[in-house]
């Protein structure tokens, strides 16, 4: 994993380099002013929108990749954290088992000091019986306590047990028994505790290896978050330049429509295409057949409601619900169906790239593939859709591109 990050930042420190070079370069290019706009040609500002969403889009990828290595990560040391509880709960076990065996150690001291009292306490007993038979008389006895080594040697010295009595003879070989188990007892504690704390130690060290990783592990991850950081920062400078490098293409658009409109040469589009309108200047039908009014002109607006578009790509009528919707000129019927926020809508064709819609409409009259005339009956006014009241949305395209209707209606 440490190869890979290290890999990975070498490449990235790189890419963020040659990126940040050319965010200082495109800044240099895109300075403000309208004297700029003026002296800068559709084609310069189409080039740096195209620069500028490259270098957006490998920003992009590059930190999509960084996020990605991140979160990768970040379930390593969730996956590790899982371990290491897991491990901190074995220790704890292990911590309650030795616990355990010491009380036991500790108890089982107590029970062989308590058998060795009551063994001495037998033998002192016992010697006071001998003593006595001493003084009566038996020598026998005197000489086999006198030469005997322990209290076994004692025991099986077979020509006195008979003269000892029974009731010492088995209190003291079950005191001795009683005390040699005790003593076995207390060394299977104590092999039994060293085992448990050898198991403990181990747990400890995995535990204290997990916490290490966890933490080397942690480090990445905040280098990662500084990185990510830096190269947003970067990303967001290559976003502002493509907004300016589109809201210059924008501009020189409005100034060549101006240029276009006032020698009459046609109609200038948002995506920077110019077409010769002239021959269909009023010769289109208003399409509402009452008349109505306009409420929303074509081009840049204020979304009316919520899903609207901010460029309005024709005009709004206002007019009652069910009023006639006519075609504005004669063709084909190639849309008539439910569109989304357009609602009931239909389109025609009218040859040449050239086609009108019709939005919103509570009905529609006409089918796909349906020849129409100008002036024929094709929807009744509605509001379905995104809409906020009764109209008829009235669109012109050409080859595809909405262009402004007021330049084929002839009123």
């Amino acid at each position: 994993m440490k190869k890979k990050y290290d890999n990975c930042r070498k490449i990235k420190r790189s890419t963020l380099l040659v990126l940040g070079c050319l965010a200082m370069g495109g800044a240099m290019l895109l300075q403000t002013g309208d004297s700029t706009v003026n002296a800068m040609t559709k084609e310069e500002a189409e080039q740096q929108k195209e620069e500028a969403k490259e270098n957006e889009k490998s920003a992009k990828d590059i930190l999509n990749a960084m996020e990605e290595q991140q979160n990768e990560l970040v379930q390593e040391v969730a996956d590790l954290d899982a371990q290491a509880t897991a491990v901190q709960t074995e220790i704890t076990k292990k911590q309650d088992e030795a616990d355990e065996i010491e009380a036991g150690i500790k108890d089982t001291k107590k029970h062989l000091k308590e058998a060795q009292e009551a063994q001495d306490k037998q033998y002192e007993a016992m010697k006071q019986r001998i003593q006595y038979l001493y003084e009566e008389g038996d020598e026998e006895i005197v000489d086999a306590f006198i030469t005997s080594v322990s209290f076994t040697d004692l025991l099986n010295k077979s020509e006195y047990i008979d003269q000892i009595s029974d009731y010492d003879q088995k209190q003291l070989a079950k005191l001795i028994k009683s005390k040699d188990d005790i003593a076995q007892y207390e060394k299977d504690l104590e092999a039994d505790l060293r085992q448990v704390e050898s198991i403990k130690t181990d747990l400890e060290n995995d535990n204290d290896q997990l916490q290490a990783l966890i933490d080397k592990k942690q480090q990445d991850i905040n280098k990662y978050s500084d990185d990510i950081d830096a190269q947003k920062s970067l990303m967001a400078k290559f976003t502002a330049q493509r907004e300016e490098a589109e809201r210059r293409i924008a501009e020189i658009a409005r100034q060549e429509m101006i240029r276009a409109r006032a020698n009459g040469g046609g109609v200038y589009t948002p995506d920077g295409k110019v077409y010769d309108t002239s021959k269909y200047a009023g010769k289109f039908m208003w399409p509402v057949s009452t008349g109505g009014v306009i409420t929303d002109e074509f081009g840049y607006r204020d979304a009316p409601t919520a899903g609207a578009s901010t460029y309005h790509q024709g005009l709004d009528i206002g007019c009652d619900y069910g009023t006639d919707i006519v075609a504005a000129e004669a063709g084909t019927v190639v849309m008539a169906c439910y569109n989304g926020g357009g609602g009931n809508m239909v389109m025609i064709s009218h040859g040449d790239g050239i086609c009108t819609v019709y939005m919103h409409n509570s009905q529609l009259c006409v089918n796909v593939g349906e020849k129409v005339v100008k002036g024929q009956v094709i929807a009744k006014a509605g509001s379905t859709g995104v809409s906020t009241g009764p109209h008829c949305h009235f669109g012109v395209s050409i080859d595809g591109t909405y262009v402004n209707p007021h330049d084929f209606l002839g009123q």
